[in-house]
């Protein structure tokens, strides 16, 4: 971190409550905005959903291990919920070559159908919300929101050590 241009302590503490109830506001309104998913999601809590749509940006069979972490759940409930999702036919379970005691996860072709269906809903969701707006705030928002995702992705790899890609 750059200490010349960094806030002092106490309007640092400040600024972090004050981001913290923003976004909790934020996400908040989110969920009220566009509190529902498509039908055939409806199927799925939003813990399979975020196993769903983690695998798909991985987008390559992930040791269970590696994905619990990620989603910073433990090994046991991640294999509970992954259980399910396999059972339901969204994910592909199968033991490493090298080493039996690793399972690999990866989602089915249903599993793929399942993210991209969710995918298209945000769209439409997101075109619908944009209509509502005047071109100006439509990419003031778009603006934001990537603004945002920099910032938190620049702060993750600062985080451990790697160089921005």
């Amino acid at each position: 971190m750059n200490t010349a241009t960094s806030a002092p302590a106490d309007a640092r503490s400040s600024s972090g409550a004050e981001l913290a109830g923003v976004f909790e506001q934020m996400m908040q309104q989110l969920t009220l905005l566009g509190h529902t998913l498509p039908k055939s999601a409806g199927v799925l809590t939003p813990q399979q959903l975020k196993i769903l749509f983690t695998l798909d940006f991985l987008a390559a069979p992930t040791p269970m291990s590696k994905l619990s972490t990620k989603l910073g759940v433990t090994p046991g409930t991640l294999t509970r919920v992954a259980g399910g999702l396999h059972r339901k036919g969204y994910l592909v379970r199968r033991r490493s070559a090298e080493d039996d005691r690793v399972v690999h996860l990866s989602l089915t072709k249903q599993g793929h159908g399942a993210v991209a269906k969710v995918k298209k809903y945000r769209q439409h969701f997101f075109a619908d919300l944009c209509g509502r707006l005047s071109v100006a705030d439509c990419q003031t928002l778009i603006a934001s929101h990537r603004y945002i995702l920099e910032t938190y992705r620049r702060i993750l790899y600062e985080k451990k050590g790697e160089a921005k890609p």
